[in-house]
């Protein structure tokens, strides 16, 4: 065992240590209920079977005879292969999309299921994965209006490939990312309306986040006894479409059920439904779209048979969807891997408007400059840039010019550079901001004036007053605005005199540009019913009626708000991907 691999098992230890005493604090009386099964059928060498709901159609797999689609005793259609795993998801009333893990060549074939014509058409086999793939699950996104697959190999390797989008099919199967997870990972399934991923492997069931756009992060649902309560490893798992979780253990007799979690990182311990009278290697679950019960359906591979039961859930299905706006573009992917890109300020050039900018902050090296096909044109490798804003009309050195100033955050200053009437941009200095942990930022232009607003992550806003002074920027401290917690994102309306200010987990704030007025921010919105925290960048439209737009994180969504009194919410819309021409959504 190399030294690598040791730190691994020992990192993973010490979690599991950590995380079992979270779980013990969580210990509540688990209710068992009995679930009564009847053989509705058998087929020789059998590893799965999905029955349709609203029909008496049910599409198993077999090692032996392929996919096979039964309308009761009768065999409608067939397809030959090695088939040991099966997916199905609802593309309208009457077709579901199947996919078909085919053993022989550790490939996934995907087609569609005509429930009136009892067909199977196949549509294309998954072979541009590199890996052999052990077992996936299918993730109809409606938030995204797209459908991918995640394929693992066991082996602590996955992927996740774009079949549809806003319901039509791509023409291959797009790579979106690929994924580590645990090793021996033998089982997923993905909560749809929440983006959950979820994993089963011999130390617990994990979840992970299913869209790209949303954090990398992962968080134990349950853990394998003696680290949590669950009693065995899980071998199948199924979700519902408002969010519940279901878990076979290896036993074939128990299935654990949570109801959907409060919060991300919010268990309880489940109910545990016991099988009467049979003994399940496969489950899967079925579910009419907007009813709040599903069939469950097992497999018994030793008895090549299979069975299903119809149960109530807690939850009743939600369909809050936003707006799905299509991106058109998007700029050179960062040089580094994570977190990188940030905040965005468009220049709009003064004569010709396709040759204007996007500047674009990377957290971890600087200022780059795009054209508005997304191409690299300039790049200030200046330090870890946060955010930026520009303003036109600044005189410099005898000629006028924009003016762009970033927070970097290396040494808590502020950073300046000019722009040419032609697009150059050019440094033109950096002014301490006098300012602890600066963070977010941006600039205004107010009776005659270029102001700068910086804050940190203390609630702290500072104004600058900006001159040039032979050759160099001066910045000076012309007012102070306090927020009780981290702020990020603000912007200005120039016209109206007015700064809008994102209080990260609280709302978003309004006062005057006027730096003699010290009067208390009035509120604008609050985190809750369309706002989701973090409250992150601000943005404005100029015009008689000007809209304030509002980077929601917590849900991935932009907000939209009049930007004059009352301040009332507009709309919300998401970006989403592109996936017939590879442009990525935003978050």
């Amino acid at each position: 065992m190399n030294i690598q691999t040791l730190s691994k098992i020992m990192l993973t230890l010490g979690l599991l240590g950590a995380l079992s005493a979270c779980q013990s604090q969580q210990t509540q009386q688990v209710v068992k209920q009995p679930l009564q099964t009847k053989i509705q059928g058998s087929v020789a060498a059998i590893v799965d079977s999905w029955p349709l709901p609203g029909t008496d159609q049910v599409l198993t797999a077999s090692e032996q005879h392929g996919l096979s689609l039964h309308q009761g005793n009768v065999l409608k259609a067939q397809l030959p292969g090695a088939f040991k795993q099966l997916r199905l998801n609802a593309i309208n009333n009457n077709q579901w999309l199947y996919a078909a893990l085919e053993g022989s060549k550790d490939s996934v074939f995907v087609g569609t299921l005509d429930v009136t014509d009892a067909q199977l058409k196949p549509r294309f086999e998954l072979t541009q994965t590199g890996l052999l793939v052990d077992n996936f699950c299918l993730f109809a996104d409606p938030a995204d209006q797209t459908l991918s697959i995640f394929v693992s190999d066991g082996r602590g390797r996955a992927e996740q490939w774009l079949l549809r989008q806003q319901q039509h099919w791509l023409q291959a199967p797009l790579l979106l990312r690929s994924l580590s997870l645990p090793y021996d990972a033998d089982s997923c399934a993905v909560d749809p309306g929440n983006g959950y991923l979820y994993i089963s492997e011999p130390l617990g069931i994990w979840r992970y986040s299913a869209r790209i756009e949303d954090n990398p992060q992962y968080y134990p649902v349950s853990l394998v006894a003696p680290y949590g309560e669950q009693q065995a490893p899980a071998i199948s798992l199924a979700t519902s479409d408002s969010g519940e979780l279901f878990a076979l253990l290896e036993n074939g007799l128990e299935i654990l059920y949570w109801d959907t979690p409060d919060a991300a990182d919010s268990w309880m311990s489940a109910d545990t439904l016991v099988l009467k009278n049979y003994e399940a290697t496969m489950m899967n679950l079925s579910q009419s779209p907007g009813q709040q019960t599903a069939e469950l359906s097992f497999v018994n591979e030793q008895q090549s048979s299979y069975t299903s039961t119809h149960i109530a859930l807690k939850s009743a299905p939600t369909a809050q969807t936003l707006p799905i706006v299509r991106p058109k573009a998007q700029s050179h992917p960062a040089e580094q891997f994570g977190d990188a890109m940030d905040d965005p300020a468009i220049w709009v050039h003064p004569s010709n408007p396709a040759a204007s900018l996007v500047l674009g902050t990377h957290k971890k090296q600087g200022l780059e400059v795009y054209d508005l096909k997304g191409n690299l044109l300039q790049q200030f490798k200046d330090g870890r840039l946060n955010n930026v804003d520009l303003r036109d009309g600044f005189s410099w050195q005898g000629r006028t010019i924009s003016i762009a100033a970033a927070s970097k955050r290396n040494d808590d200053s502020l950073a300046f550079y000019g722009i040419e009437a032609d697009g150059t941009v050019f440094r033109l200095g950096t002014v301490a901001a006098g300012l602890d942990e600066i963070y977010g930022l941006c600039m205004a232009a107010f009776e005659g004036t270029h102001y700068v607003f910086a804050n940190n992550k203390a609630g702290l806003t500072i104004q600058y007053a900006l001159q040039a002074n032979t050759g160099k920027i001066a910045a000076a401290k012309v007012r102070q605005i306090s927020l009780n917690s981290q702020p990020e994102g603000c912007v200005a309306d120039d016209e109206r005199g007015r700064l809008f200010i994102g209080e990260e987990d609280v709302g978003i704030w309004a006062t005057s540009l006027n730096p003699a007025d010290n009067s208390q921010p009035v509120s604008v919105a609050k985190v809750g019913e369309h706002l989701v925290d973090d409250v992150e960048g601000l943005a404005l439209s100029f015009g008689k009626s000007p809209v304030l737009v509002v980077s929601s994180q917590g849900n991935n969504s932009y907000q939209l708000y009049e930007a004059t009194p009352p301040y009332r919410h507009l709309a919300g819309f998401r970006v989403g991907l592109d996936g017939f021409n590879g442009i990525d959504g935003a978050s």
